[in-house]
């Protein structure tokens, strides 16, 4: 019989265990799914892109009614139109016109996928929960102070993930390199695959458990 739940170390501002905190299996633990997270990846990263690209074709150019030169006796190659893509600044063949290069993902699907990032982040490791990262007033220093305590590499990209919005907490993060803050509401299966670490708030947990358990 597989286990309902797991447990995760609750650590402080000082990188210190102080708890342990049940978590759902189905959420923390459930199987590693790499083609799911791959096509979803892909529909993130697809539904990102602007398609605004396009060139001419040679239809679309203006000229290219006369022909440059008759047909034989010149002793040049024969040419019909100075729009030709064989031409130097003639139109373009096959080249990329406007287009969306997003698809469709079922709402399922990427639930699954996302309970399987977080799976395969916490299997390795790379999840650490903290019970309360509060800031008086922004400032970074005191931030990169308690990041550097959990054992966060400067410049390695680094997942925090809160309950809610939190202005001064993330503006004091958001100077440092690689680090990103998340809302339980944002968090996405790309930014916990590109992640070498994740700081969760212990706050957090359960409101990613509510929107990623199974049956709900």
């Amino acid at each position: 019989m597989e286990a309902k739940e797991i447990n995760l170390d609750v650590v402080d501002a000082s990188g210190n265990k102080i708890s342990s905190r049940a978590v759902r299996a189905d959420v923390f633990a459930a199987e590693v799914l790499p083609t799911l997270l791959h096509q979803v990846v892909r529909w993130q990263r697809a539904k990102r892109r602007a398609g605004t690209h396009s060139v001419q074709t040679r239809a679309e150019m203006t000229g290219g009614g006369k022909k440059p030169w008759k047909q034989k006796g010149t002793g040049s190659a024969r040419a019909g139109s100075n729009t030709s893509p064989l031409w130097v600044g003639g139109g373009v063949a096959h080249g990329p016109k406007v287009r969306k290069y997003e698809f469709r993902l079922n709402k399922e699907e990427r639930r699954k996928a996302l309970r399987s990032a977080l799976s395969a982040r916490c299997s390795e490791g790379r999840i650490t929960v903290l019970d309360s990262f509060k800031l008086s007033a922004v400032k970074t220093a005191e931030a990169a102070k308690v990041l550097k305590a959990l054992g966060i590499i400067a410049g390695k990209r680094t997942l925090v993930v809160i309950p809610e919005n939190d202005e001064t907490l993330v503006k004091s993060l958001r100077n440092i390199a690689g680090v990103k803050v998340l809302t339980t509401a944002g968090v996405n299966v790309y930014d916990v695959m590109i992640a070498r670490r994740m700081i969760v708030l212990d706050a957090a947990l359960d409101r990613i458990q509510d929107r990623l358990s199974s049956g709900s």
